[in-house]
């Protein structure tokens, strides 16, 4: 067995620019614990791409905007001191196969090994593994949220595979009355409705690809249900980096949320999948995307799970060209539906759609006190968990060339972030203490 190790694990890195530019103390704290570690990981939420390269088109559905960053970004994350990265998210495919693969290659030329998406299903579920001096690290990435062309598909003996990201689908048990309620707006809106067994499956006419799946369950209300054969397949593949890595870190990428408790708790689904993957073999599983900013965390097993530790590298800069169909969105004024709006015109009109609607309330960002956090887990050499630092990470508000830049909080609002992040942890059983500026896990409250 190899000596214990330092595993960094942040959200999002959405990063439009050089990083490597900038000089303040609180920013290059960050950057220096990140090095620090034995590992660090990164989930790589744009496209890295010049919008010229083959087969670099935008999708007609994107992850909202087309994410869309300078190849470059690679060198700077690698500048940073991240060692591996998960691709697996709504925004995979916004620049069609192109902009994927020229994610892959610009990753490959800075030696960034990336998880989560590939030329077929087998390629996007398998684990990807990075050589450390503490032993071999294993890295599966899946996403839940995404429109339904952007998965891989699966290879057959007479037909090649097809690109995409790994997907964790989901469907959801409902009661009887809830049942006449979506038939009753099936027959109103001309969807087409077939009962399989136990399954009733609904999609708009035509698009019979395009299937929402429920089952009827005497329990009352709506529950989420992971897809039994992804879920079946993802811990398959986290089985194999058990017996392939010593130590395993499993990403899920989602945008979903606990219909009943709002956008800082975790959907009914992902609690007990996670859990799962622990079973399976993970020492870490981390989810991000909510953009809530922030949800809890839990220690299962000895092992810790992230709901989310909010987006790190929260959109630095900004996209420099949107695709036509970002301007027509619905809902979007006049002035950005003029063939002479320029991209900041699109986003600005855009962001009416992303705050304060009707569901979520409150909408992106609307959490209790705003911020995230740079996790570092130590292991020993047994793997058991030996100590969880919970860094409290504040964004730089502007200018906007710079918005969107972590830095370590200041004490006082690192407490009141770290203080929250308890809040949301103690439904899990997990207390998060604040101590010399920095939160503790305790690792005392083990659930089983």
């Amino acid at each position: 067995m190899q000596d214990g190790i330092k595993i960094a694990v942040t959200g999002d890195a959405i990063i439009h620019g050089r990083i490597s530019v900038y000089k303040d103390e609180r920013f290059l704290s960050l950057v220096q614990i990140l090095r620090d570690a034995d590992v660090a990981y990164t989930h790589l939420e744009a496209l890295l791409h010049n919008y010229d390269g083959p087969e670099v088109y935008p999708a007609a559905e994107a992850g909202w905007n087309a994410l869309a960053s300078p190849r470059y970004v690679a060198g700077e994350l690698k500048w940073a001191g991240v060692d591996i990265v998960s691709t697996a998210s709504n925004h995979s495919l916004d620049y069609s196969y192109g902009g994927m693969m020229s994610t892959w290659e610009a990753l490959d030329d800075v030696g960034l090994p990336y998880a989560g998406t590939g030329k077929n299903l087998g390629d996007a579920r398998a684990p990807v593994y990075l050589d450390t001096e503490k032993g071999k690290v294993a890295l599966i990435s899946m996403c839940s949220s995404f429109t339904g062309w952007a998965r891989a598909g699966e290879q057959r003996r007479d037909i090649k595979g097809r690109p995409g990201l790994n997907p964790l689908r989901f469907y959801h048990a409902i009661d009887a009355e809830t049942l006449q309620t979506l038939q009753h707006l099936a027959k109103k809106f001309g969807w087409w409705v077939v009962q399989v067994g136990d399954e009733w499956l609904f999609s708009p006419a035509g698009l019979h690809m395009a299937i929402r799946r429920f089952v009827v369950r005497d329990q009352p209300g709506v529950t989420p249900i992971v897809d039994e054969d992804d879920a079946e397949g993802n811990l398959r593949s986290i089985k194999e980096a058990r017996r392939q890595a010593d130590w395993v870190i499993v990403h899920l990428h989602n945008h979903e949320w606990d219909a009943d408790k709002g956008l800082s708790v975790p959907p009914k689904f992902v609690p007990p999948f996670a859990r799962a993957c622990i079973d399976a073999g993970a020492d870490v599983f981390v989810a991000e995307g909510s953009h809530s900013l922030l949800r809890g965390m839990e220690i299962y097993k000895n092992k810790p799970i992230f709901y989310d530790p909010g987006d790190f590298f929260r959109g630095i800069g900004r996209v420099t060209r949107v695709p036509s169909d970002f301007f027509f969105m619905p809902g979007l004024g006049e002035k950005a539906r003029s063939w002479q709006a320029t991209p900041m015109d699109g986003i600005e009109a855009a962001g009416i759609l992303q705050n304060g609607p009707f569901n979520p309330p409150g909408g992106n960002f609307s959490g209790r006190v705003p911020g995230s956090v740079l996790a570092v887990c130590s292991f020993g050499d047994d793997r058991s968990l030996t100590e969880v630092k919970l860094y409290p990470v504040a964004h730089l508000p502007g200018p906007s060339s710079r918005r969107g830049l972590p830095l370590l909080a200041e004490p006082e609002a690192g407490k009141e972030l770290i203080d929250y992040l308890s809040d949301l942890s103690t439904p899990f059983g997990t207390t998060v203490e604040f101590k010399d500026g920095v939160g503790l896990a305790r690792l005392t409250e083990v659930r089983s």
